[in-house]
């Protein structure tokens, strides 16, 4: 939110374009797709739409790749001029909610009433962050995405601890881990979203999701909630432990280089995204394969409210259609939802990636991949969660969540406390 998130990725500027299918610039009159880079996901995001390509000579998508803080970045300014891809891509909820109210995406109800089969594919819990006012304005598509406490299992076995199993058991490893030359966590601090998956759960497991889904409501002065006060602190008290890498503020998500701490054995444990497991596979050597990496959900705090089953996160990814296209280019990219999107390849190789396709029956597929055991936790998480909270930068509004990462950057700062966030916060709840 992160997401919230899909892939992780380096600071701006594109990584392509890359445009399958076709090179003219406009898609040759065809549709427009933009979406993430980095591997495993870009491939299958790419692969998807040559298949679809391949299907359909005459109405063909051009599809143009960039890294993640600068398609955020570049898709608000295209929508807003009017210029926006054909398809756009994202995560759903307070950013679609800004898209919905300016005109600037079609509804999709309609079209899924006619094509009930296909809604009835999808796991029911991924159209909440798609639909607006009760009615439906993207296509859920790819996986589901919770948050995942990551640990180097290398690392425990060098000062003879195990996983972290309560809030008090993470502060008692900090000091452990720094006296063996280990940093507690791997941080991409620069990215400000990577701090705010620490928040979510802070917030969840102290008050449980009625505390930000007051903020979300637009309940006057929500961020004062002691819960939040409370959650707000014990954040700066991990920091001021050095519970995370050194420089972490200068770290970026977009690079995986705290992925890489990880990996490297430089730091213990990582809180980050489903979606990351792929690329360690990928680039981490044998740390995957190798057994080395450990997961759990986020553990419970001593006292707190919070059902220790609820998890945060992306509860899957988001496909609109540009009000602006054309009347082919919004054809072309009906079929494309209809067919190839999450059609059983896509499905297929979404597992392959070591996620978890927002497709029921998906686990069916798990049992003859390499990654069975991770993908079966996730699919757990994702199923049996009480709660799963869409990233929150990704609930609120383009403008809330701005101010919002800002804030967080300057809370893990230590620039500004737990009392002047809330303050900060609450001028802009229903903003």
């Amino acid at each position: 939110m992160g997401l919230p998130l899909g892939a992780a990725l380096a600071a701006c500027g594109s990584s392509g374009p890359t445009r399958p299918g076709t090179t003219s610039g406009d898609g040759g009159g065809g549709a427009t797709y933009w979406y993430l880079s980095t591997q495993p996901q870009e491939g299958v995001r790419t692969r998807t739409v040559e298949r679809f390509n391949k299907a359909n000579p005459n109405g063909q998508i051009a599809g143009t790749t960039f890294q993640n803080d600068a398609f955020k970045t570049k898709i608000k300014t295209a929508i807003g001029a009017g210029q926006a891809p054909t398809l756009i891509w994202g995560w759903g909820g307070g950013t679609l909610r800004s898209y919905v109210q300016a005109g600037q995406v079609e509804d999709l109800t309609s079209w899924f009433d006619q094509n009930a089969t296909l809604k009835d594919r999808l796991f029911p819990s991924s159209f909440g962050a798609a639909t607006i006012d009760d009615k439906i304005y993207a296509m859920p598509c790819e996986t589901m995405q919770p948050i995942v406490l990551y640990y180097d299992k290398r690392a425990f076995d060098k000062i003879g601890a195990q996983p972290p199993q309560s809030w008090g058991d993470i502060m008692d490893l900090v000091p452990k881990f720094n006296a063996k030359g280990i940093a507690p966590f791997a941080l991409g601090g620069q990215s400000r979203w990577t701090n705010m998956m620490w928040l979510e759960f802070l917030f969840d497991r102290l008050g449980g999701p009625e505390v930000f889904q007051a903020v979300f409501d637009a309940e006057k002065d929500a961020w004062n909630n002691p819960v939040a006060i409370d959650a707000l602190g014990r954040m700066q008290e991990l920091i001021k432990a050095d519970g995370f890498i050194k420089g972490f503020s200068s770290i970026t998500a977009d690079s995986n280089a705290d992925q890489a701490l990880l990996y490297t054995g430089k730091a213990a444990m990582m809180l980050h995204g489903g979606w990351t497991y792929g690329s360690m596979k990928q680039d981490g050597g044998d740390f995957v394969s190798g057994g080395n990496l450990g997961y759990i959900n986020f553990p419970p705090i001593d006292g707190g409210k919070g059902d220790p089953t609820n998890t945060v996160g992306n509860p899957g990814q988001y496909m609109s259609i540009s009000s602006k296209a054309t009347p082919e280019q919004k054809e072309i990219a009906k079929k494309f939802f209809a067919t190839e999107l999450m059609g059983d390849q896509a499905v297929k190789e979404w597992v392959a990636t070591g996620a978890v396709p927002i497709v029921k029956g998906a686990d069916k597929e798990f049992a003859s991949s390499d990654d069975a055991e991770f993908l079966n936790f996730v699919y757990n998480i994702a199923v049996n969660a009480k709660t799963f909270a869409q990233s929150w930068d990704q609930a609120l509004s383009p403008t809330a969540a701005e101010v919002l990462l800002d804030n967080i950057a300057k809370l893990f700062q230590l620039s500004i406390s737990p009392k002047e966030f809330a303050t900060n916060m609450n001028a802009v709840i229903g903003k």
